[in-house]
């Protein structure tokens, strides 16, 4: 809502002070860093949603649109979720990430693929664009795997087959 309002009040009025306004938010916008972040606010990609099955900095943002290398060809993020399925990305060739998935194939969409800058070892996308859950670099198996089967559980329900153990957590 604030923002809305400031856009309100940025139109509004033709009054020196308003007219001043608006001309310091446009010099504002020609440097890049101000207008990603209002590009971000417009678009509603600035939002962070609360991740509790993640503590990567990652989870709750919108995902980065990378370009990708996959068996298929050149791909990206926005193109694999053309099919508004949640989906687990496996950047870092990670069998162990791909298995524990497995038993959520019927609802999460599992796809393996390399960047040329790799944010996370994997990264669990929602439909809507925003990483439920990341693979810190190089987080051993023993922990990965226990909280990507957590993190699906939370998200996507229970697998289809029950497979290892879960974490408890406090309700």
């Amino acid at each position: 809502m604030l923002h809305t309002r400031a856009q309100v009040a940025l139109r509004r009025g033709h009054d020196p002070a308003a007219e001043a306004l608006r001309e310091v938010f446009q010099e504002l916008l020609t440097d890049e860093q101000p207008l990603r972040r209002m590009g971000a606010l417009v678009a509603g990609t600035d939002i962070r949603y609360p991740t509790p099955c993640s503590h990567n900095t990652l989870a709750g943002t919108f995902a980065p649109d990378l370009p990708l290398h996959t068996d298929q060809g050149r791909a990206s993020i926005a193109e694999l979720m053309h099919g508004a399925r949640p989906m687990l990305v496996d950047l870092a060739d990670r069998p162990d990430l791909r298995e524990a998935a497995r038993d959520w194939q019927d609802r999460v969409d599992l796809h393996s693929a390399k960047t040329d800058d790799r944010p996370a070892d994997a990264l669990l996308i929602r439909p809507d664009g925003h990483i439920a859950w990341a693979a810190t670099i190089d987080e051993p198996a023993e922990t990965t795997t226990l909280a990507l089967r957590n993190a699906l559980s939370d998200w996507f329900g229970t697998p289809r087959t029950p497979a290892g153990p879960t974490i408890d957590r406090p309700s």
